[in-house]
Parts: structure tokens; C-alpha cells; sequence
């Protein structure tokens, strides 16, 4: 057995809970030298005898009933907490991360990200403490609660490498600060690393950096000569996330066309009395759209929803009074165990030549039995809701048998069924969100792959930089995005906040595809996390799904909420993305921008400025910056690469590489995500 030696321990490190439904599990905290490396380690604690009732663990087993007189409806809460122990080796850690309450998160270097840890007893300081005698911490400069964590020798190689003034500061007032241009040696070689590695690629990229940094920067129509030292500097500052770059393309985007992103602020849920004030005496709503306003800002209180669920989902009709809805409900019910009876009534015999009902049946049976079952409504053997839950399928099999049923489907209908607590009512309210969200469940996947391209011109509009360093690391396809587009966030949310965000996307208030901006403002939150750490592909994969069951709904709705505000009142924003999201389409302008040739008889062209008022386009004659630049990085290449041609047929290579990438990602996201 090898030797270890205990360097820091601590009792009483809480996880923290992430909703009012889960309970903090109480824990042991170590570090401990090994013959191999240094491992911290975290495992919930043996006996918990804690009488403090903000951190005591109820049993796992109790289970909350609470009755509401005006629905009948039934809340369950669940106290409980599954776990899981924290053994990560130091090589293994990328950085930690330090809440504003002083809790500790631990990001490992392949995206594994563990639950927040709160020190009931002790500091966390005195955890990173220990840490220093390990590793190198460095506080990000963009995340403040943020710290990355690198090899020591590493780090003094990288000093050291800062300290020879490779590439001089850049002079001036108003120019960026000490740490801005402490990274720009990094910069510089991790630029001729990539070169080395991938000459053409590194080109490219590097060239789009260059074209959009002197065409988009500063005022418009307007480009300033730099010489000397500040050109090197200047260059190379414009390089960002070019320190480790993977094969591929930058985007070319330009910045500063949206508006202030403002804030935003939601509202208590919708009560039974506020209700009231949206229905005359005989029942009918009369204002739909200020109500389904009220209930995207701030959802429907739990005794409402078995009743606001029905309209929101088509299974009543807004303008009904409750006579007619009453009668309605009855000719559905009768309607429902009518089909029902349809497929109860198939024999063995009529099976065996029946292939498609057989395999959606097994399909069935094999999902709904790993359905939400660690849920109280759904948990234990022979639990009558599973059988509810597996007839419902099944009858909405023989009421669409052209879609019949793919998987995911038990996801999207287990909460409708917990909260109608109804057969027959749960079934129209399914086939009402079905008839929302059916294009998830193409057979060849066109309808969300569509969503994700949708996402992709979102985020390429709003965070050009966060575009950039995922184009840079093959992510842009947003194929971690799957499994949130495909069960609207199901499995990223427990119970009580998907039917809160569910609700609100039914409304389909400010605009019918929220979820997307929902995501968007996800990806926003975990932006620094992302590009600070370094993550690629599989690794972002990894952390997405490790945020799971940890979101902050609300900031999530209110960041949502304000991208789209941000969006909707600026004016320089493409048609496709304002059609999206609902938004009127632009009129085309009257003036068509003209494209000009520099013939060398123009005198505003060969002075590198643009003829035009407007500063729509900047020309700039072959001896400036672009030229300069371009002639030298194509020198470089060749001389790298030893072939002068190796341009040609590149491109074709790149492309049949790309597409067999883009679907190895694809199933990749399948198997981690979902399936």
C-alpha cells in the first residue's frame, strides 16, 4: 500500500443544496501526499449527528406531502441528496472556483466540475493555503471568483519567458493595463507553436484576426497607421485565445451592433387570486395575452397548475366557460380510453405481423422504467404511475402512429402526469406539447439540428468572442446543446424548476423559440469557465452536463429575458436571426452599397480611405498593415512547410474532415447526453 501523509484536513464541509427540495450532505475534506502525487479528496460523512436544523440531513427515505384545497393538487417535496464521493489528483485540477458565500468548486482539466462545497467550520482559505504549496494559482482576469491552477515549473518557465521583453508594452495613455499585456509573450508562442503544428490553418485563422482587427477597430471608415515597436505589439494583442488553437476557421464578426443588454427583474408566481382577475363569472378568460405575460414573469403557484396547464396546452379552450370545458373534458376522456382500448385489444397473434407497434411497445416499456423512478411519484416496483405513464404512451401511439414514439418522449410527459395527476387529462395535455415540440423528434434529427444552428447565429450576434474560441475548438456546432433543446432542460433542472421554466416557455412570451435564448444565456454563464480552463469539445461536454441540477433559474430567465431585449432594440441585426425569434423583418434599404475597385487612379483608395460618408467599407492599398502582415505569415508557411503550393486542394481535404468530425461529435453528444 503506498505511504501517505495527511496535509489538510477539514470536518463539516457541506454540499450545497440547489433548490429548496435538497438537503446539504454533510462531509470530510482532505489532501493527502501520495507516493504518486497529491490527491484531494471529499467523502460524506459516516454518521450525521448534526442538530443544526439549517444543515441537518433528513433521511433519504421521508417524503412531504402537502395538500392545496382550492385544486385538489398534490406537492410533493423530496429531501433527499444523492452525492456522489471527490477524489481528484492535482495534475488532474484545472482551477477552482470561490463563491461570493465562500463556497469551493473544483474544475477538473476534462470538464468534470463537482458540487459546491461549503465550510460549515473553518475557512476555505486555509484549503487554498495548502494548495499553494502544490501548485500555481492565478486569478482569472475575467471571472474575479475564478483561479486557474498550473504546474509550478510550468509557470516559472512562463515567467521566466515574460521576463525577456519578447515583445515590448505598449506606450500611450489609454492603452490596455499591465495584466492585459502580461499575456501577450504567451500570445506570441503559442502563435508559432500553432504555426509549427498546423501552418495553413494557424494562417487563416491568424489572418482573420488581422482583417477584422484593422477593419473593425476604432471609428468607422478610419485606419491609422502604426509603426515601430507598437506594430508588433498591437499585431500580436489582437491574437486572443491563439494560444492553443486546434484545426479550423475564425469567424469574421463585427463588433458593437447591439444595444445595451438591460436588466430585468421577474415576479412572484401567479396565485389563484391574481388568477381571478383574468376570468369573468362564467369562467372565460378574458385578457389571454396580459396573462400569459404575467406568467412568464413569474410562473404559476403549485395549486394553479393542474388548471393553467390545460389551457396552456390546448386541452382548453381560453374562451370556454366551465359548463363547456367541463363538457369537453368528458368527451376527451371518453375519446382517450376509446383508443386505448384500441391497442389493450391487440392479440399476441396481431403483434407478431404488427412490427412497428411491437417495437414502439418494447421501445415503451424499456423507458418508462428508468423514467424519473428515483422521483416519489415514480419510484418503487409496481408503482401504479409507471403503468400510467406506459399507457399514456402507448395511446398516444395509436393517436399519431406516423411519429408514434422516440425516446425522450417518457421525459416530456412524466411531469405532465405528476402534476394533472390524471390520466386522460395528462394525455391532451402531452399531445398539446407534442404539437410544440414534435420536430425534436425527426428521424433524422433536421429539427434540432436546426435549433442548434439557430443557437449558433445567437451566439455569433451577441458573444462574437465566445463564437470565436468555440469555432477555434471544433465546439460550434453547440452539439453539447442537445440534450437542453431536446427535453426543454428536463435533465439540467430538478422537478419543481422544470415545471417553473416549462410553463413559462408555453406561454411562448416575448417570443416562441425562448428556450434557445435560455440556452444562449446558459452558455453566457459559463463563458469564462469554459475559455478560461481551456475546454475543448469533450471536455465542455462533460462540464455541461456537470452544471446539471445546479442552475440558478432565475438568473438564467432574467439573463434570457435581457439578450432578447438587447437584441429586439438594436437595429443592425440579420433577418435570420430576427426571424427566430419573432421579430419583425428589417425593410431593405433603399441605397445599395457599391462595391468599388482600387484601379491605382484613386487617390481616397490609395490613401487607404474610403470614398463614401458612411464607412460601410476601408480600403487599403498593398503596402500597409494587411499587406505587410500577409506577405509575412505566407512566408512563414512556406517556409514551415517546405511547399510553396500547399494551398491547393487544402480546402477540399479540410472539408471531408470536418464532416466526418462534425458527425463523430454529433454521436458523441448523443451517447453522453441522452441516449
Amino acid at each position: 500500500m503506498d505511504e501517505e501523509l495527511l496535509v489538510y484536513e477539514q470536518d463539516e464541509v457541506y454540499t450545497l443544496p440547489t433548490s429548496q427540495d435538497e438537503l446539504s450532505v454533510s462531509g470530510k475534506l482532505r489532501m493527502i501526499e501520495r507516493r504518486h502525487g497529491v490527491v484531494v479528496e471529499w467523502r460524506c460523512s459516516d454518521d450525521e449527528t448534526s442538530t443544526d436544523s439549517e444543515w441537518a440531513v433528513i433521511n433519504s427515505a421521508a417524503v412531504t406531502f402537502t395538500h392545496h384545497n382550492v385544486s385538489d393538487s398534490v406537492e410533493i417535496s423530496t429531501p433527499r441528496r444523492n452525492v456522489r464521493p471527490v477524489s481528484i489528483e492535482l495534475i488532474d485540477l484545472r482551477s477552482y472556483r470561490i463563491g461570493d458565500d465562500k463556497s469551493l468548486v473544483l474544475i477538473q482539466r476534462d470538464g468534470t466540475t463537482h458540487p459546491a462545497l461549503a465550510f460549515h467550520t473553518g475557512s476555505v482559505y486555509c484549503f487554498v493555503d495548502v494548495l499553494h504549496r502544490y501548485v500555481a494559482v492565478k486569478k482569472s482576469e475575467k471571472d474575479s471568483n475564478l483561479y486557474l491552477v498550473s504546474d509550478k515549473r510550468q509557470a516559472a518557465i512562463d515567467d521566466e519567458l515574460a521576463s525577456m521583453n519578447l515583445v515590448p508594452h505598449r506606450r500611450g495613455v489609454g492603452g490596455p493595463g499591465p495584466g492585459q499585456w502580461n499575456n501577450t509573450q504567451q500570445r506570441v508562442w503559442g502563435f508559432f507553436n500553432n504555426l509549427k503544428r498546423d501552418p495553413y490553418t494557424t494562417t487563416i485563422s491568424a489572418f482573420s484576426k488581422v482583417y477584422d482587427t484593422v477593419l473593425y477597430s476604432g471609428e468607422e471608415g478610419y485606419v491609422r497607421e502604426i509603426d515601430g515597436e507598437e506594430d508588433v505589439a498591437e499585431l500580436f494583442h489582437s491574437l486572443k485565445n491563439m494560444e492553443d488553437l486546434e484545426p479550423g476557421f475564425e469567424l469574421l464578426t463585427k463588433k458593437g451592433t447591439l444595444a445595451e443588454r438591460p436588466d430585468v427583474d421577474r415576479l412572484a408566481p401567479l396565485t389563484h387570486d391574481d388568477f381571478q382577475q383574468f376570468v369573468d363569472d362564467d369562467g372565460r378568460v378574458l385578457d389571454v395575452e396580459p396573462l400569459k405575460q404575467r406568467i412568464f414573469k413569474g410562473g404559476i403557484h403549485p395549486n394553479l397548475r393542474r388548471e393553467l396547464w390545460c389551457f396552456l396546452l390546448g386541452h382548453y379552450s381560453w374562451n370556454a366557460t366551465y359548463i363547456q370545458r367541463e363538457e369537453k373534458r368528458r368527451e376527451r376522456e371518453n375519446l382517450y380510453f376509446t383508443m386505448k382500448q384500441q391497442w389493450k385489444t391487440i392479440t399476441e397473434d396481431q403483434e407478431s405481423r404488427f412490427s412497428g407497434f411491437k417495437e414502439r411497445r418494447s421501445l415503451i416499456e424499456k423507458d418508462v422504467n428508468r423514467t424519473d423512478r428515483n422521483h416519489p411519484f415514480f419510484e418503487g416496483e409496481h408503482n401504479p404511475n409507471v403503468t400510467l405513464l406506459h399507457d399514456v404512451l402507448m395511446t398516444y401511439v395509436m393517436y399519431n402512429f406516423d411519429l408514434g414514439y422516440v425516446q425522450g418522449m417518457s421525459d416530456l410527459l412524466a411531469p405532465i402526469l405528476y402534476v394533472t395527476q390524471n390520466e386522460a387529462t395528462a394525455f391532451w395535455c402531452f399531445v398539446g406539447y407534442m404539437d410544440i415540440v414534435y420536430r425534436n423528434f425527426d428521424i433524422d434529427q433536421y429539427g434540432m439540428k436546426q435549433q442548434l444552428k439557430d443557437v449558433h447565429q445567437i451566439v455569433h450576434l451577441v458573444d462574437p468572442e465566445l463564437m470565436s474560441y468555440l469555432e477555434v475548438r471544433d465546439s460550434a456546432n453547440f452539439y453539447f446543446c442537445f440534450r437542453w433543446l431536446l427535453v426543454r432542460f428536463k435533465r439540467e433542472l430538478n422537478y419543481t424548476n422544470t415545471l417553473r421554466l416549462w410553463e413559462v416557455l408555453w406561454t411562448s412570451h416575448p417570443c416562441p423559440n425562448f428556450h434557445l435564448l435560455v440556452a444562449v444565456a446558459l452558455l453566457d454563464t459559463e463563458k469564462n469557465t469554459i475559455m478560461e480552463n481551456k475546454f475543448g469539445f469533450t471536455e465542455i461536454l462533460k462540464h455541461i452536463n456537470d452544471i446539471s441540477l445546479r442552475i440558478d433559474l432565475d438568473a438564467t430567465l432574467k439573463k434570457a429575458e435581457a439578450i432578447y431585449l438587447q437584441i429586439a432594440s438594436s437595429p443592425n441585426v440579420p433577418d435570420s436571426v430576427r426571424t427566430v425569434l419573432g421579430l419583425p423583418v428589417q425593410e431593405p434599404s433603399t441605397s445599395h452599397p457599391k462595391t468599388r475597385k482600387n484601379d491605382g487612379n484613386d487617390d481616397k483608395a490609395n490613401n487607404g480611405t474610403n470614398g463614401s460618408d458612411d464607412g460601410e467599407a476601408v480600403v487599403i492599398n498593398g503596402v500597409g498593415l494587411v499587406g505587410v502582415v500577409s506577405s509575412m505569415i505566407g512566408s512563414a508557411v512556406r517556409h514551415l512547410s517546405g511547399d510553396d503550393n500547399l494551398v491547393e486542394g487544402a480546402s477540399e481535404v479540410m472539408a471531408r474532415q470536418h464532416e466526418e468530425d462534425e458527425e463523430k461529435c454529433f454521436e458523441t453528444a448523443l451517447s453522453h447526453q441522452f441516449v
